[in-house]
């Protein structure tokens, strides 16, 4: 009769490179009823995981749809100093009458004036909430802040923004399930940072919270790059802008309300101020300009 031999781990048997094994024989007909049991025993294996999975999948998609989920980021920030370099540590909910920490996906310290003309800074991934409503939401700064005019750096304090945090300006929001929330902050260093005498700086920030639902955009190219420094879009409601970008002259503002603007560009030298006006803004949508072309001297 032929036999076929396995080697199995038994610590009271011979050693092969350091591990040790056992010798069993066995026939043919035992041999395969072996291997068979070895596939059914994987068969049961691989079926349990996979329910297991499903099962995972399908709680996690339905306890999803009894939620919100919302996300936040920084943009169109603008001031004139050379840098305004601020600690972003988290945010602070309060979601149904409870306060809820929201770590921030890269805590630490950002140059606010990077985050304009269309770039801006993820501060909280898609993250699901309880439905509801969020009556306000706060911004907690740490204490390495600082600002730079005109080449020299300065300490900004922050009397208690790293405690208590900073109230972004917003509308309560309702939370509906299923739904996602984009929230736009912007974080206006042109009215935030006071200069209190003697190299000093005080950091008070004003930020405001839009629903990227809720505001259009503006953007454009203007010619020649170098022919205007910064945008405004303004009515008797609302007023936005942003610097343009001194090596493409592109410029996008990024919150913007609905509405009818009249858009002024601040000239650099040589140039001289340009207005457009009743410019229309749907919320949703970028309003796209086209080149606006400046001649030098008057308009």
């Amino acid at each position: 009769m032929n036999h076929v031999t396995y080697l199995y781990r038994d610590v009271t048997r011979k050693t092969i490179r350091g591990r040790i094994f056992a010798k069993l024989t066995f026939t043919k007909t035992e041999a395969m009823k072996y291997k068979i049991l070895h596939m059914k025993l994987f068969l049961v294996c691989f079926i349990i995981l996979t329910l297991g999975t499903a099962c995972s999948k399908e709680y996690e998609s339905t306890s999803n749809t009894d939620n919100a989920s919302f996300s936040v980021k920084i943009g169109d920030s603008h001031g004139a100093y050379d840098a305004v370099n601020v600690e972003i540590l988290r945010l602070e909910a309060n979601i149904n009458g409870n306060w809820i920490e929201y770590p921030v996906v890269t805590p630490g310290i950002y140059n606010l004036l990077q985050f304009a003309n269309g770039n801006t800074l993820i501060l909280l991934g898609k993250t699901w909430v309880a439905s509801g409503s969020m009556s306000e939401l706060r911004l907690i700064l740490g204490t390495n802040n600082s600002v730079v005019a005109d080449g020299i750096t300065y300490e900004l304090q922050t009397p208690s923004g790293q405690t208590s945090g900073y109230k972004v300006k917003m509308n309560p929001q309702p939370l509906v399930s299923g739904l996602a929330y984009g929230l736009v902050l912007d974080f206006d260093v042109s009215v935030s940072v006071h200069p209190t005498g003697n190299g000093k700086y005080m950091l008070k920030p004003v930020v405001r919270g839009y629903l990227e639902t809720t505001i259009g955009k503006i953007s454009g190219t203007i010619s020649p790059v170098n022919c205007a420094y910064y945008v405004m879009a303004m009515n008797a409601a609302d007023t936005a802008g942003t610097y343009i970008n001194q090596f493409n002259g592109t410029f996008l503002i990024n919150a913007v309300f609905p509405g009818t603007y009249n858009v002024t560009f601040f000239a650099n030298n040589g140039y001289s101020d340009y207005i457009v006006s009743n410019l229309v803004v749907t919320a949703g949508q970028t309003c796209n300009m086209g080149i606006i072309s400046f001649q030098p001297g008057l308009h």
